[in-house]
């Protein structure tokens, strides 16, 4: 993919803002370039339809994914400090980029659009944590693989978007405690 210039990204923010307040459906391109400050020839050089609009829009939420993933795993040295920055990521990371309600201005899409971004995560997950994954009991058993067990996490966190935990910390200490993360663990309830 071609450098982006500084007019493209504020094209970018202006759909993805548009999306989630009323969904694709209702997305115009004269509307994104008014939103973003820019002309619709300005916008049209960048993105000649809509669909390339929206094609861009998820490549660059891929990016950000990575990227944002990769900054929380170079900020530490320790597989399991690594681990356990990841997991506190995917539990934040939807938050900001889908919104407060990422399904309900268009079910349809925002599940289409999650689904297309899951195996891309899935494999960005594993390969930028690696070897870290092996601190994962049932990985470092041989009972699942880092991918299996890169999926498993992200379908946790991907389940707090579909149905919001109402306390987000609590969700993390239970994958923290799936991950075997020691001084992490949850008591177990009694009853």
């Amino acid at each position: 993919m071609a450098t982006r210039s500084p007019s493209a990204d504020l094209i970018l923010a202006a759909a993805r803002r548009a999306i989630i307040a009323k969904g694709p459906g209702k997305l115009t391109l004269s509307a994104v370039a008014a939103a973003a400050g820019v002309s619709r020839p300005t916008l049209y050089r960048w993105f000649p339809t809509k669909a390339d609009l929206l094609a861009a829009l998820t490549e660059s939420e891929r990016g950000q994914f990575d990227r944002g993933l990769r900054a929380e795993l170079d900020a530490h040295r320790s597989p399991s400090r690594k681990l356990d920055a990841a997991l506190r990521f995917l539990v934040t990371y939807l938050d900001g980029s889908l919104g407060p309600d990422p399904i309900g201005v268009d079910p349809a899409f925002a599940l289409r659009s999650l689904g297309d971004a899951f195996p891309v995560q899935v494999e960005a997950f594993a390969e930028l944590l690696g070897t870290s994954l092996d601190q994962v009991p049932t990985v470092g058993a041989g009972i699942l693989t880092r991918a299996q067990a890169a999926e498993v996490f992200l379908r946790v966190a991907y389940s707090h978007y579909l149905v919001p935990h109402p306390r987000p910390e609590e969700l993390l200490a239970t994958m923290r405690t799936m991950a075997g993360l020691p001084g992490r663990t949850l008591t177990r309830a009694v009853g």
